[in-house]
């Protein structure tokens, strides 16, 4: 029964198709880069808030000696504008676990919000450069590859929700499959109460855990938010482009009349390429690094105190079994495990 609710719900907030598919080959590298843009808001948005909303949950000092999170904090307040950032801080205000926990997860999701606006209009330039060679119309295009993108991020929310709620501590007794997908965690209660969800606020038992199946519902439940959230927002995008296509007059037909030819003015500048300056994506990439390089160093710490005796090769390879080695390679991780 779990089985096929998991079936059901892969179907209808999964991907079931490469994105590769119907992308000239020559468009892919384009494609690709596109991608890890929104990998990076991910990795920006995500870790920054649950670092921070972790501290807060847990009344633990947040381990930010550079003031890395908090100015990326910053970063995002400044990009997702005044009306979410305003929301945000309103539910700071009322301090119990589930306010903070809806705040942050719900400035995660207006950070990647903006992503996928700046994403989707620059499939929308290369859909309409393209558009004879698709197949089909480059709006719709546009929206299918970036309805994809957003559905390829799908598991980074589960991780997120966990890790706002817990450390995942090391068990040596663990098997690899529990250590990678943590399926025996449970949730707490305080994920479902308000303004979270709908269950009403207990201080005496939002700390008290569900089973691990209804943890898993959870889980779930907060993916397909994520999914609904941004693809409605996508939708709309797409259909003001819709709109906008539609105001554009027709390239005339061939006339019978010589030199009757229309003169086209040159392409306005896109919203994504004024959104998108060189100090603003210059500026976002170093600070991803950075949080990445204190992760790195976090777990090197933590790993010395268990095993002092070992070499940084040593360290350096469990880190890249880690999740937050994002595909770094074991010489990379090792030359900025120490500050």
């Amino acid at each position: 029964m779990i089985e096929n609710q998991s079936d059901n719900w892969r179907r209808m907030y999964g991907n079931t198709e490469p994105w590769e598919n119907n992308v000239p080959a020559d468009l892919i590298p384009a494609i690709k880069h596109i991608r890890e843009s929104f990998d990076e808001a991910h990795w920006g948005c995500g870790w920054t808030t649950q670092n921070i909303c972790y501290s807060l949950l847990h009344s633990e000092p947040l381990d930010d000696p550079a003031k890395e999170f908090y100015n990326y904090l910053m970063f995002i307040k400044v990009r997702v504008g005044s009306a979410a950032t305003q929301r945000f801080h309103d539910l700071l205000k009322q301090g119990t676990p589930p306010a903070l926990f809806k705040g942050f997860f719900d400035l995660y999701l207006d950070g990647l919000s903006i992503q996928v606006f700046i994403i989707f209009k620059e499939l929308v330039e290369i859909g309409r450069a393209n558009e004879k060679r698709l197949g089909i119309p480059h709006l719709e295009w546009a929206e299918a590859q970036t309805k994809h993108l957003i559905r390829s991020k799908n598991h980074c929310i589960e991780m997120w929700v966990r890790d706002v709620c817990d450390k995942h501590l090391y068990d040596p007794n663990e098997d690899t499959e529990e250590r990678i997908f943590w399926r025996k965690w449970r949730a707490p209660m305080l994920v479902v109460m308000k303004p979270s969800r709908n269950m009403p606020y207990d201080a005496a038992t939002a700390w008290e855990r569900e089973d691990v199946e209804t943890s898993l519902r959870w889980l779930k439940m907060f993916t397909e938010h994520y999914v609904l959230h941004l693809e409605n927002k996508l939708k709309k995008a797409a259909g003001e482009a819709a709109v906008e296509l539609a105001k554009q007059p027709k390239p005339m037909e061939p006339s019978t009349t010589a030199g009757n030819s229309q003169q086209e003015g040159p392409p306005a500048k896109s919203d994504a390429a004024k959104d998108k300056s060189p100090n603003f994506r210059r500026e976002a990439r170093k600070l991803n690094t950075q949080a990445r390089y204190k992760t790195w160093q976090t777990a090197y710490r933590k790993l010395k105190t268990r095993r002092p005796d070992e070499s940084d090769v040593w360290y350096a390879q469990r880190i890249a079994g880690m999740d937050i080695a994002k595909g770094s390679s074991v010489e990379t991780i090792r030359k900025h495990i120490k500050k």
